[in-house]
Formats: C-alpha cells, sequence, structure tokens
C-alpha cells in the first residue's frame, strides 16, 4: 500500500502504521454519500466515535455483505474508513445507509498488530442497518482488547438529555470467548453473548446452533456513540 496520497481525515504517521501491519490499504475515506459508508453526518444511521482513552487511536471501519467471510481481514480487503483520532477528545461523525452491514476496530497506541489470519487484534463492533438494525460488541479476535462502551439511540442526538435505548460494553450484549483459558475464538460451539436480555436487546440462534443478537432500537435510522477507552 501506499502513503503517497492520504485519505480524508488520515495522517502520515498513522498511515505508515497501517503499512508496517501489513494492511492491505487504507481506507476510502468517501466524504460524500456514496450509498455505503461515509465520513459526515448526513446519513439515516450515524456512528460519532470519540477517543476516550488519552493515547492516540486509528478508527478502522469496513461494509461487509451478509455471509462476507473476509471483510474484516484487513491483509487482504480495503476498508471504508481509517481516520486519525490523535488525542483524547479527537471525534469522527460516520454515516450509514439503510441495509448496510459492516463493523469497525480500533488501532491503539502504534501497538495493536493484526491476528495471525489479518484481522486487527483488538475489540470489534458489528453492526446491520435497516429494518432490522442490530450492534454488538464482540471480544472474539482479542479477549484481552482495549475497552470500548457504545450508546444506541432511536434517533439523532438533538440534546445531551437524550438517554441511549440501549448500550452495549464488554459485558453486555457482548461476544466472548466460553472458555476463560483461551485468547481468541470464533469456530461454532466456542463462544456466547452475554447479558443481553434488556431493553431493546435481543438474541437469536443462527442454523449453527451459535447466538445471534444484540441492541437493537434503530429501526431505520438511529445514532449510536462509540467511545473508546
Amino acid at each position: 500500500m501506499s502513503c503517497f496520497s492520504l485519505g480524508y481525515g488520515l495522517s502520515a504517521r498513522d498511515c505508515e502504521y497501517i503499512a508496517s501491519i501489513g494492511m492491505f490499504d487504507q481506507g476510502r475515506n468517501a466524504i460524500y454519500n456514496n450509498g455505503k459508508i461515509w465520513i459526515g453526518g448526513d446519513g439515516p444511521n450515524t456512528f460519532t466515535f470519540i477517543n476516550g482513552a488519552g493515547v492516540p487511536i486509528i478508527l478502522v471501519m469496513w461494509y461487509a455483505l451478509y455471509n462476507d467471510n473476509t471483510a474484516s481481514f484487513m491483509n487482504v480487503r480495503r476498508p471504508e474508513i481509517t481516520y486519525s483520532l490523535p488525542e483524547t477528545g479527537s471525534a469522527v461523525e460516520i454515516s450509514a445507509a439503510n441495509g448496510m452491514p459492516g463493523g469497525w476496530s480500533l488501532l491503539y497506541n502504534y501497538s495493536t498488530p493484526l491476528s495471525e489470519y489479518g484481522q486487527i487484534r483488538n475489540t470489534f463492533g458489528e453492526f446491520s442497518t435497516g429494518i432490522y438494525a442490530t450492534v454488538d460488541v464482540s471480544r472474539l479476535v482479542n479477549m484481552a482488547g482495549n475497552s470500548v462502551t457504545v450508546r444506541v439511540f432511536d434517533r439523532q442526538p438533538v440534546d445531551t438529555n437524550l438517554q441511549p435505548v440501549c448500550i452495549t460494553d464488554m459485558r453486555t450484549c457482548a461476544y466472548v470467548c466460553t472458555s476463560k483459558s483461551v485468547g481468541s475464538c470464533g469456530a461454532t460451539g466456542t463462544y456466547q453473548l452475554v447479558n443481553c436480555g434488556g431493553p431493546n436487546a435481543v438474541e437469536g440462534i443462527d442454523e449453527h446452533g451459535n447466538p445471534t443478537g444484540g441492541c437493537q432500537g434503530w429501526t431505520n435510522g438511529g445514532h449510536i456513540e462509540v467511545i473508546f477507552l
């Protein structure tokens, strides 16, 4: 990959780090409505990503077609977004069209590598927008990953008094490995969805018997606030 021409919002140092860990490319970082995922707040679904960690963070966000098993493998796929959040309080607003499945992770303090398979070795967020809009936290790639809190709003926030309709974090509506002796997992029968029975939270089982679900309450439009800790 090349850092000769930088995407909007990505610093040169952060691009060089992305290249050094073996990512396929920097993000597309569209600043207009591309019908998928773009930087800006004009979409029906918006995500605000906030650096609350006190160290430099690079947001990585991808678009995943249903049954696309390689979208999160950054060694072979180009992400939609790679955006620099260099200090506490740094933030970016991202829009997503309805009917978009995708996910995100973070490169934390220039120390997060890719896994041996090519995924970012850190905590994931996963989402789908539209009629069955859902979001969750996944710790399956790295059970010791950095903390994140995700707050779901059923509409775009208009003031600070608006309360979330659902929250997912490291212990709530989160996918975790069933065995406490492993650092990562993902095969059928090796993971579970925990503490996902509150308001606007759903749990189910897929065709393989694995858990599914997460935070809902933002059908066909809403706002997701993601705080990296």
